[in-house]
Formats: C-alpha cells, structure tokens, sequence
C-alpha cells in the first residue's frame, strides 16, 4: 500500500481498466481533466491499441497497475467489480466503478466495507444524475418548485445487445433490470426517497425484452419504470414525466423542444416556462465531478450506500419478475 489515498498529491493518477465501449467513453472523458488519466492494463491488443491512443503507460499487471496510480477507474464487466475493487482498496487506491457496483447486495456492500476499510473512496458511476434534463429536475424538486414527488413515470429503451454479447447473459449482467433499468431505479430514489416494495412483470419475444416495474416509496410517490432491450438497430430512447404537488415536468430524447416546467407561475403573469437550451457532457461532468470529490475531500453526489440501494432495488425488480409478486427491497443497515 502506497498512501497516496491517505495524503493525495496534487494530481491524482487515474489508471483505467476496461476498453470496450465504456472503457473508451471513459477515456474520451478524462480529457476533462488533463494530465489525470495515465495509465491502462493493456493485457490485450484492444486495450494496448486505446492505451496508445490516449497517451497512456500500459501495464501488464494489474499489481503493477495498483502500484503506478492513485485511482483505478473500472469500466469492465459487471461480474468484475468486486475482485477488482477489493485488489485496488487494498493497495491504496481509491475506486471509480461503473454501475451497477455488483449483482448483489452482498457483494456490493463487501466493496464499500473494504474501500471504508482501507481509507479509500468508492465512486460508483450513476451517470444519469449527471444528465442535464435529469439534473434540472432534481435541483427544481429541491428549490420546492413541484412541491412534494407524486409520480414519476421513466422510461429507457434501447437496440438489444449484440449477438455474443456478455450482456445477454443475465448471470453476468443481470439482464434489464441491472444493467439498463438500474439507471432509473437510482433516479427515482433519488427523487422520491427510498422504496418500500417492487412489483414487475417482463414480457420477452423474439429476442426483445421489456420489463416494467412499480416502485411504492415510503413518502407516498410512486414511480412507474420500464426498460427494454427491444427497439430497432441503432435506436436508443429515454424519458421521464414527473409529478408532484405544485406542478410536472417532462422530457423525452425524441423531442425537439428543451424540458419543459407546467405549473404555477414562477413570475407573475407567467403560465409556464421552458426552460433554457440544456448542453452538457454528462460523462465529462461525472469524473470531473469524482476526480475533483478525492481531491477535495468533498461528498459524492452518488454515495456508496447509492449504489448499494441501486442493486438491492435491481434485485428485487429481478425477484419480483420470477416470483410474480410484490418484493421488499432488502435492507442492510
């Protein structure tokens, strides 16, 4: 174990592993922050391929790798996370990890006991907090503009998987609900607050699959989800239509027109507004974010316990799709 978690230098050296298509969403990313990323495993000709496209030092090892960085960033398969998170917490690195941080409670909360353990930090990358339509929503929630959460109706469909893919074997990905739907299964708690029971059905044919899922939250909303890998090649929608007490938002990546806010009037004479153009680079702005939190010493915007809570509901919209029935999300502290 180096330290270097313990007293950060001024650059924190990040070293990546992974470099499928989040591995280079990734590094694309880091050049947000000039000079953090470094380094890479490059224990194949696809990793030592990005590894040079970047700039960065390749290592074969992943205890050479440990020893060379202050952060590892993890954008490798699920099933990966836990053997990974628990080598580079042991060597003094702090853990930026993709979602979900596991496939089980369990295990996820192994990750954030030995990241606490050894005086590092875990990130587990939420990126849809980081989406500017996602974002301007939370923040109007917390200024009290909607009043109180009621419904939230979110939605996220995409091309399935690849024929071969990892991902179509859901002992590895934990199919839709894990690796797609657990982007808005955070969101809505993060909105509405904790769930109390998950209810789901799944409707499979002909190689698509959709699954929707009602989520009971303890401060009375209710969040209705659905996630699928069944829209045509190279098709990849997203949408969210909110509620609360004082007024509703919406958004859907087909439309034209920015997030719009219905409701009472935010000046006087006003009816509604629409709210101004919303750009951003929402990978960029997560590890930005990440990168500046370790430096700083300053909160996550997604904590460990998040990311636990993001697989225990993943979980039991997984159970309640086999069972048929209504599940408790386990609860761990």
């Amino acid at each position: 174990m180096t330290g270097q978690a313990a007293h950060p230098p001024r650059t924190l050296r990040v070293g990546l592993i992974g470099a499928g298509l989040m591995g280079q969403t990734h590094a694309e990313a880091w050049k947000r922050v000039p000079g953090a990323l470094v380094a890479n495993l490059a224990l194949d000709g696809h990793a030592k391929a990005l590894g040079e496209r970047y700039g960065l030092k390749g290592y074969d090892t992943l205890q050479d790798l440990l020893a060379a960085v202050d952060v590892v960033d993890l954008c490798t398969p699920t099933p990966t996370h836990r053997e990974l998170t628990l080598a580079a917490a042991e060597a003094g690195c702090h853990v930026i990890c993709e979602k979900p941080a596991a496939l089980s409670v369990a295990d996820a909360i192994e990750m954030q006991r030995s990241c606490e353990a050894n005086g590092v930090r875990l990130f587990v990358a939420h990126v849809l907090r980081f989406f500017p339509q996602y974002r301007a929503v939370k923040a109007r929630f917390e200024r009290g503009d909607f009043g109180a959460p009621r419904v939230l109706r979110l939605s996220r469909v995409s091309t399935p998987p690849t024929v071969g893919s990892w991902l179509l074997d859901e002992e590895k990905s934990g199919g839709v609900p894990m690796d797609l739907m657990v982007h808005d299964l955070d969101y809505a708690r993060w909105i509405a607050g904790d769930v109390e029971r998950v209810y789901a059905v799944q409707t499979q044919q002909a190689g698509k699959v959709m699954v929707q899922a009602t989520l009971s939250h303890s401060g009375g909303a209710i969040s209705l989800v659905e996630a699928g890998w069944a829209a045509p090649e190279g098709v990849f929608r997203t949408a969210l239509d909110v509620a609360g007490t004082l007024g509703t938002a919406e958004w859907n990546s087909d439309a034209p027109a920015p997030l719009r806010r219905h409701g009472p009037a935010l000046l006087p004479g006003q009816l509604g507004a629409t709210l101004p153009a919303l750009d951003g680079d929402p990978y960029g702005d997560q590890l930005s974010h990440a990168y500046a939190a370790l430096r700083g010493g300053t909160p996550f915007l997604v904590s460990a316990d998040d990311a636990v809570a993001a697989v225990a509901l993943g979980q039991a919209v997984q159970q309640s799709v086999e069972t048929g029935g209504a599940v408790t999300p386990q609860r761990w502290k």
